[in-house]
């Protein structure tokens, strides 16, 4: 993707500014998942509108007459569909309104290409297949056409009944990673299933109230788009299951700041994922709905973390004297630090998706909360939790 400069904007004293500026490098950085690029004649009406000298509906007018004109004409088929749908892109994100509905999710689709595609906000009624480079050529087996609107209905209904209400950060992330995963999987529409996913994910999140519109998407938006690949993608033969966690990292990072390389390369079959470390990251990411254990001591809302130290009473049983409130990466780095009391400050960063510096603040802080020490040689010793800090 062309270098966008907007980084200046995103320190601009004025709110509005900044606004503008993530808008528009998030509506852009999305047309990088299918590898569409925007032409400098749409950064530059970009700027204008981010400074203030046009306004979103000037921005799209002249994006749409620049194709109307010999120098669009000029510009490559792809720049076109980029330039065009950026521009409507720009006028929905900002914008107030969301329903959680088949039908908005429709609608968004019509808005975004209008004018774009003749078959903009029309469910397919074709077969899909895509080769995908993260799945070296193979496709993702979309739903078939015939039940598409009974799925989405489906899909809409569950969300509908379910409530984020008391959920710790990582059930939530689990849960609507999940969601997202599978209506994109529905692939409702012939073209333009990943720009809308996104678009309605950045809707959805900031109708319950967080602030997501930064410069993810457009920076990783082909991460994203592979992410959503890799969650709906199993085959037994190769031995490859579906993985949800590299879109729970993704929508972290973009929910709460979370400090997590995200790698394309990572999330190819045969790379990362798939391998006995990445098999170590998806069990200690995974949770399921238990009720808090008063056995153990922890008092925590039903997240499951409490499963891996529970089954490891031999090492935790007496460390841990009444209520203890841990952070949540202290709690996945307690279940790891039992299950392999020989991991390393740096193979502790990996397992819990953080930089090896503030691994290290874990472990200070294990070491006052829960008695965490260390015996033995350095590069052969073993973590033990002696007994919780008075």
């Amino acid at each position: 993707m062309k270098n966008l400069d907007f980084d200046k904007y995103y320190e601009a004293p004025e709110p509005g500014r900044r606004e503008r500026a993530y808008a528009w490098a998030t509506a852009i950085g999305l047309q990088d998942v299918d590898g569409l690029k925007p032409s400098q004649y749409l950064i530059n009406t970009a700027k204008r509108h981010i400074e203030g000298e046009i306004s979103q509906e000037d921005a799209r007018r002249l994006v749409d007459e620049y194709y109307e004109t010999k120098l669009g004409h000029d510009e490559p088929e792809d720049a076109e569909e980029a330039d065009k749908v950026s521009a409507r892109m720009i006028s929905i994100i900002n914008a107030p309104g969301f329903r959680l509905s088949p039908e908005y999710y429709l609608g968004l689709h019509k808005q975004i290409f209008d004018g774009v595609f003749p078959h903009a906000g029309k469910i397919r009624d074709v077969e899909l297949t895509k080769r995908e480079w993260v799945l070296n050529g193979d496709t993702v087996q979309y739903t078939p056409s015939c039940v598409i609107r009974d799925s989405l209905d489906y899909d809409f209904d569950r969300e509908k009944e379910f409530t984020y209400k008391g959920l710790s950060e990582d059930r939530f992330v689990e849960h609507f990673a999940a969601f997202i995963s599978g209506i994109w999987q529905i692939h409702p529409f012939r073209e333009g299933n990943t720009r809308t996913a996104a678009l309605f994910a950045i809707k959805y999140l900031r109708s319950r109230g967080y602030s997501v519109t930064n410069d993810l998407f457009a920076e990783k938006s082909w991460y994203f788009r592979n992410a959503l690949v890799r969650a709906n993608y199993e085959n037994d033969r190769l031995g490859v299951e579906k993985t949800q966690l590299p879109l729970e990292e993704f929508f972290k990072v973009l929910i709460y700041g979370d400090e997590i390389e995200l790698h394309n390369r990572f999330l190819r079959i045969g790379q990362e994922y798939g391998t006995t470390t990445a098999k170590a990251i998806a069990d200690l990411h995974r949770h399921d709905d238990v009720v808090n254990r008063p056995d153990v001591g922890i008092n925590r809302r039903n997240d499951g973390i409490n499963d891996g130290i529970n089954s490891s009473n031999d090492v935790i049983n007496g460390v841990i004297n009444g209520v203890i409130k841990f952070t949540e990466k202290e709690e996945i780095a307690v279940k790891a630090l039992v299950r392999d009391p020989r991991l390393s400050a740096a193979r502790l960063a990996d397992l819990i998706g953080v930089k090896q510096r503030q691994a290290q603040r874990i472990i200070t802080s294990l070491k006052n909360k829960a008695g965490l020490k260390r015996r033995g040689a350095r590069k052969n010793g073993e973590w033990y939790f002696e007994g919780a800090a008075r």
